[in-house]
């Protein structure tokens, strides 16, 4: 491939040897839709996997605290935090473990 040379693609083509995301809307709501090449489909699936641990251990005590406040138990505080440490804790516990898994 010269220098010169320019690859396009048509919005109905996806590239084969280039990573590409593509976003659709629709009236059914949104498509996602991400592909890498075969030999970087393990590093897209790590980062994935450590992105969704860090947005889960993030996400998880404030959503855990509002359905906590939202079904309203009643449960005391030492069980209201045991479960918002739970929530926090998790994700990355499965993270850890799918890491060690792979060693």
């Amino acid at each position: 491939m010269s220098a010169n040379e320019v690859i396009q693609f048509s919005s109905s083509e996806e590239p084969s040897a280039a990573a590409y995301v593509k976003i659709t809307t629709t009236r059914s709501g949104p498509t996602f839709t991400a592909a890498v090449p075969h030999g970087e489909a393990r590093r897209m699936l790590e980062t994935s996997h450590l992105a969704f641990g860090i947005c889960g251990t993030v996400i998880g005590p404030p959503v855990m605290a509002k359905a906590l406040e939202v079904v309203g138990l009643g449960l005391p505080w030492q069980m209201t935090a045991a479960l918002l440490s739970l929530a926090a804790i998790l994700p990355l516990v499965c993270y850890m473990v799918a890491t060690r898994r792979r060693i």
